[in-house]
C-alpha cells in the first residue's frame, strides 16, 4: 500500500489491513517508526486510526463465529464507536493528501517476527487460564475489571475467553460488556 499509494495514503491503508490482525501491532510499529521518522507522523497516526477502526468489526464478526448470542450482544456497544472511526479515518485520509512528505523508499521489514509471535501465544494462554480464576473470585466486576486491562494488549485472547465463559444468567451480557470494555482500552 505505501509503494503503490505513497506513504501519505499507503500507511492509512496499511495501517487498516493491519488491522485485520492486530490493530496493537500497528499502533507500536507506527509509534516506533514515528519516532525515528517525525515527518511520517500523521500518516502513521492515519494508519493506528484506521486500525483500531477496523477492530471493531473484526471482534464483532469473530464474536460471532465463536458465540453468536455474544456477537449480536455487541453490535449496540460497538456500532457508535464504528461510526465514529470510520468518520475519523475518512476525515485522517482526507487531511493526509496536503502537504508533503520526502520521497524515500519505504524499509523492508517482516512485521511478522517470531519473538512477538511466541509472546502473544503465552499472553493468550495465560488469559485463558486465568479468565475462569478471576470470574470464580471476583466475578462479574472481576472480569469487567481484567477485560480493560487485557484489552490493552490482546483483544483476540480476550474476545475468545468472552466467548467460552460457561452458560448462565446474563453470561452472554457480561461477555459483550467485557469485550466492549476492551474495545475501548485498546483504542
Amino acid at each position: 500500500a505505501r509503494q503503490i499509494l505513497g506513504a501519505k495514503r499507503g500507511y492509512g491503508i496499511a495501517g487498516m489491513l493491519g488491522g485485520l490482525v492486530s490493530s496493537t501491532a500497528v499502533t507500536l510499529q507506527a509509534s516506533q517508526k514515528s519516532r525515528a521518522e517525525a515527518d511520517l507522523g500523521t500518516p502513521l497516526a492515519v494508519g493506528v486510526v484506521g486500525a483500531c477502526t477496523v477492530l471493531i468489526p473484526r471482534v464483532i464478526i469473530v464474536s460471532t463465529a465463536l458465540r453468536p448470542a455474544v456477537g449480536w450482544a455487541l453490535i449496540p456497544y460497538l456500532l457508535p464507536a464504528a461510526a465514529v472511526g470510520t468518520g475519523l479515518t475518512l476525515v485522517l485520509m482526507r487531511r493526509a493528501d496536503t502537504g508533503t512528505i520526502p520521497a524515500r523508499p519505504p524499509a523492508r521489514q517482516n512485521p511478522l517476527g517470531l519473538w512477538s509471535a511466541i509472546k502473544m501465544s503465552l499472553a493468550f494462554q495465560a488469559v485463558l487460564f486465568a479468565i475462569p480464576i478471576i470470574r470464580y473470585f471476583w466475578g462479574s466486576p472481576g472480569i469487567l475489571a481484567s477485560a480493560g486491562i487485557l484489552g490493552l494488549t490482546d483483544m483476540d485472547a480476550l474476545t475468545f475467553a468472552m466467548a467460552r465463559l460457561p452458560d448462565g444468567a446474563n453470561v452472554v451480557a457480561l461477555g459483550a460488556k467485557a469485550i466492549a470494555i476492551g474495545v475501548l482500552s485498546n483504542t
